[in-house]
């Protein structure tokens, strides 16, 4: 019988990408940055990337449970771009105006 990985659970999978400190602040903070709409999915996007960067940084350095859910890197990536967009709409949300604007 051949000897499996255990299963990522799917719980690990969405905690990790929607508690992800850096897929929060990296969203966030382009989209409080973005001047249109549109731009927010850039800024979900570079919040996931960051997310899974500092992931495979804990893989790395074989922090927590880093490598088990690394294997998952896809799951846990488009579910930090969901995350990231909704964290980039709320940078943009709160951007507020610049004054010069009428």
């Amino acid at each position: 019988m051949p000897d499996f990985q255990p299963d990522v659970p799917l719980i690990e999978v969405f905690l990790y990408g929607v508690l992800n400190p850096a897929t929060i602040v990296v969203a966030f903070m382009l989209g409080r940055r973005a001047d249109d709409k549109a731009k927010l999915i850039i800024a979900g996007f570079a919040g996931a990337a960051a997310g899974a960067a500092l992931l495979y940084i804990a893989t790395f350095l074989r922090l927590w449970d880093a490598p088990t859910l690394g294997r998952a890197i896809a799951g846990v990536f488009t579910t930090s771009l969901i995350a990231g967009i909704v964290y980039a709409g709320i940078g943009y949300a709160t951007k507020g105006s610049t004054g010069g604007e009428k």
